[in-house]
C-alpha cells in the first residue's frame, strides 16, 4: 500500500487523483478532517480508507510491513502561523520521526519542503546541497521547514530512497478550504467574475512597478507528475532535496492577464502587506543541472 499523509490536502487530494490515473487504489491517507469539507477533496478518488491523526502511530506500528512508500504532505502549511512550537511539532519532529520510521523499515520517503526556505538574501534559488545550511527564511513556517531540511543532509541513517521537495507558487483545483493561504489563481477568480478587477498588492521596491511582483507559478497536476516520477525512478535519481517548479518567475500581473485575458477587466492595488517585502524580485528554480535532466525526461 501507498500511504499519503496529508491526502485530503491540496496537493495530497492531487496526488491520490495522481496514483489513481496510474491505476493505484491501495491508498491510505491520514489526515486531519474535523467539521470542514475537506473530505469532499476525496470523494471521486479512490482509497482503501483514511486514518484519524488519533490513531495514526498506532496503525503505524501494526501496518508497516505492508507500506510501500510514504508520501509526508501533512503539515502546518500557514506562512502565517504565529505559533512556533505548533510547527517544530507538526514540521520538524512529526517529519523526523516518519523519516525514523521509513529508514528502519527500509521504506522510500517522499517529502514536503518549501521554496518559503529561501530568504530575502538570496539572489539564486539554489537547491544544491551545499546551499542549504547556508538559508535565512523570513517566517516560522519557512524556518521549520527549513530546519528539517537541513537535518535530513547531515543523517548517516536514511530511507533507501528519499526526496524532499522545495514546492514554489502551486495553484489548482481543490484549494477552497485553504482560505487566505489558496494561491492568486483562487483568489483571483471570483474578483474578476464578480467585479472585473484584480486586487493585488502595491509594490514596496524601488524598480518594480504595481503588481510586477514575480513568482514562479507551478500547476499541482505537474508537481504531481514529478512526484510520481521520482517515486517510480527512485532507483536512478539521487536522493536529495530539490525544487518543484517551472523554472520560469512571472509577475502577478503577467499571471492575470494570462488567466483572464487583455479586456473586461483592470487591477486595483493595495496598501498593506505585500507579499513581495523582503522578498527576491525572481523567484526561480534551482540551477541544479541533474534536475532539469530529469524534468526532460516528463516532456
Amino acid at each position: 500500500m501507498i500511504l499519503v499523509t496529508g491526502g485530503a490536502g491540496f496537493i495530497g487530494s492531487a496526488l491520490v487523483w495522481g496514483l489513481n490515473q496510474k491505476g493505484r487504489d491501495d491508498i491510505v491517507v491520514t489526515d486531519h478532517f474535523g467539521l470542514g469539507d475537506k473530505w469532499k477533496n476525496l470523494a471521486r478518488r479512490h482509497i482503501d480508507y483514511a486514518v484519524p491523526l488519533d490513531q495514526f502511530r498506532s496503525w503505524l506500528d501494526t501496518n508497516s510491513r505492508d507500506i510501500e512508500a510514504v508520501f509526508h504532505l501533512g503539515a502546518c502549511s500557514a506562512t502565517t502561523e504565529r505559533d512556533a512550537d505548533y510547527l517544530m511539532h507538526n514540521n520538524v519532529l512529526f517529519t523526523k520521526d516518519l523519516w525514523d520510521y521509513c529508514a528502519a523499515r527500509n521504506i522510500p520517503f517522499l517529502y514536503a519542503s518549501s521554496a518559503a526556505t529561501y530568504g530575502a538574501e538570496e539572489e539564486v534559488f539554489s537547491d544544491r546541497h551545499e546551499h542549504i545550511p547556508s538559508l535565512v527564511p523570513i517566517n516560522k513556517y519557512g524556518f521549520s521547514k527549513h530546519m528539517f531540511d537541513a537535518w535530513a543532509l547531515k543523517q548517516t541513517s536514511a530511507p533507501p530512497a528519499w526526496f524532499g521537495f522545495k514546492f514554489f507558487n502551486v495553484y489548482g483545483p481543490q484549494e477552497y478550504h485553504k482560505g487566505a493561504q489558496a494561491s492568486v489563481v483562487y483568489h483571483a477568480f471570483p474578483q474578476v467574475r464578480d467585479k472585473g478587477q484584480l486586487r493585488l498588492f502595491k509594490s514596496y521596491r524601488d524598480g518594480i512597478d504595481h503588481g510586477e511582483q514575480r513568482r514562479d507559478f507551478v500547476y499541482v497536476k505537474d508537481i504531481v507528475r514529478i512526484m510520481l516520477h521520482f517515486w517510480t525512478n527512485a532507483k536512478s535519481i539521487p536522493s536529495g532535496i530539490y525544487n518543484l517548479g517551472t523554472g520560469e518567475a512571472r509577475s502577478f500581473k503577467d499571471l492575470g492577464t494570462a488567466v483572464f485575458g487583455k479586456t473586461c477587466w483592470s487591477f486595483t492595488f493595495l496598501g498593506g502587506n505585500d507579499s513581495n517585502r523582503g522578498i527576491p524580485v525572481e523567484a526561480l528554480i534551482g540551477n541544479d543541472r541533474q534536475l532539469m535532466s530529469i524534468m526532460s525526461q516528463l516532456r
